[in-house]
């Protein structure tokens, strides 16, 4: 039996064992066994919020629990054997996962080989480096002790292999200078430069523009900004479609990467333990908000920011916030916090997107916050669609939170507010086209939100309503 292997880092400290083995006639095994080193240590680094227990006494059974769903991996109809969820959403997605896989010269479904091929430069302060581990080694983590094993040689990881999610052609990239250039084994890569993009004109310009316009309406963005191609010195291998060196890419600039060396972070695929081909069906706003509602470093404050990024997203048809989409990070290693938001797309400037990329409450919540009495029929349609923040919809969310409704409606309030007063401008002097920019304000015009504050507004100024006295 062959046993590939390899080592889980958190910076320089090892946390464990991800192998990989598979039996004559049987499944493939792909499991994470923690070190008992790591187990053993007081106030640990978090590799995963789904990796640590209710209760501090209980975090050495967790670890101990090696045939947890959390430690293992299983198998897809669609993309083979997985690894354990939380290292399966390490991996590499859409066209940059093909060309990781073309440079490493193996299947983009080979996901260990990928993860292997990508361990040096892992979203977070993850690393993943190849093992080699004795015969006593082995038996001590595949087989907890009860039989001999042979190891697989598993490759290095490759000096320019760096996991980036999203579908969007992408290259991680160093600044040096007044140019952008690949990663180095000694400097990692700190900015990603999202491509443009055949058959979505100007999209560097569009997310660049929404960034600032979600910035404008109170939320916590990341920061971004536009550089020509001409300043791009990697080869990427993309087709661009009809592009020059004057052409814009987004420079995204990353919160995971620091002065001071990587902070180490999670989507919420991670801490929900979702595979990613399930990120869009796998949980709910709600349950995002849950969690942040467990940490007093999160809190109520994290669940309005989450608000405002609701807000922001319906207003703009961003229809793709999926629990990838939103995360953690963890500035000492322990603390989990809210980083800035990122992949905030106004995919209303090409096509009307209405609606969320998940539910915001459990589609039962979310049938009985629209409408009390419904027929069975209308249940299965409302648990199809994904309402937006009705005022039902924020009451049973804030209930279900146990936090107060008041203050949840005034930051939605001021965030449709703060839009109002600043979109129409910012939009109208954006690169955009004219076709763009007319659809996208068409779009936030007739928002329900901003639907709802031209009448309160005019009939502030109009009391009356217009009617005549006699």
């Amino acid at each position: 039996m062959n046993v590939k292997a390899l080592g889980i880092f958190l910076g320089t400290l090892r946390v464990g064992v991800l192998f990989q083995y598979q039996m004559p006639g049987a499944p493939v095994v792909n499991r994470f066994v923690a070190d008992d080193a790591f187990a053993s240590l007081r106030n640990a680094p978090v590799l995963s919020l789904s990796m640590v227990a209710d209760e501090p006494e209980d975090q050495r059974a967790l670890w101990a629990d090696y045939r947890a769903e959390l430690f293992n991996g299983g198998f897809s109809q669609h993309n083979g054997w997985l690894l354990p969820a939380f290292f399966q959403n390490l991996l590499p997605e859409g066209v940059f996962r093909d060309h990781v896989g073309a440079l490493r010269g193996c299947d983009p479904k080979d996901h260990f080989e990928m993860l292997a091929a990508c361990g040096r430069d892992l979203p977070g302060n993850v690393h993943a480096r190849p093992l080699e581990l004795s015969r006593d080694e082995l038996a001590h983590y595949v087989t907890q002790d009860a039989d001999s094993l042979e190891m697989s040689v598993t490759a290095d990881p490759m000096d320019d292999g760096v996991s980036l999610s999203g579908v969007q052609p992408k290259v991680a990239v160093i600044k040096d200078g007044d140019r952008y250039v690949g990663r180095t084994k000694l400097q990692d890569t700190h900015i990603i430069a999202k491509l443009p993009v055949v058959g979505q004109p100007r999209l560097p310009e569009l997310e660049d523009l929404s960034l600032r316009l979600a910035k404008a309406a109170g939320v916590n963005a990341t920061e971004a900004y536009l550089e020509p191609l001409e300043k791009l010195a990697v080869q990427h291998g993309y087709d661009l479609g009809d592009v020059d060196r004057k052409t814009n890419f987004l420079a995204v600039v990353r919160y995971d990467r620091t002065t001071n060396g990587r902070v180490h972070c999670e989507d919420f695929a991670q801490i929900l333990g979702i595979m990613p081909e399930q990120k869009y069906v796998g949980a709910t706003y709600y349950d995002m908000a849950t969690v942040m509602m467990a940490f007093p470093s999160l809190g109520e404050p994290a669940v309005h920011e989450l608000l405002r990024r609701l807000v922001v997203n319906s207003m703009l048809g961003n229809a793709d916030c999926h629990v990838k989409n939103v995360g953690l990070y963890y500035p000492d290693g322990v603390t989990p916090e809210l980083p800035p938001a990122y992949d905030i797309v106004a995919y209303s400037a090409y096509q009307k997107r209405v609606g969320h990329a998940l539910h915001i409450l459990p589609p039962d919540d979310e049938a009985h916050a629209k409408k009390p009495r419904m027929s069975v029929a209308d249940a299965k349609q409302s648990k199809a669609t994904k309402p937006d923040l009705t005022p039902g919809v924020v009451r049973a969310f804030c209930a279900g939170l146990d936090i107060p409704e008041k203050p949840a409606m005034t930051v939605i309030k001021q965030c449709v507010a703060a839009a109002y007063a600043t979109w129409p401008a910012m939009i109208e002097e954006s690169l955009l086209t004219d076709g763009q920019k007319d659809r996208l304000l068409s779009f936030f015009r007739e928002h329900p939100f901003i639907v709802s504050l031209d009448k309160r507004k005019a009939q502030a100024l109009d009391p009356g309503g217009g009617a005549t006295g006699s």
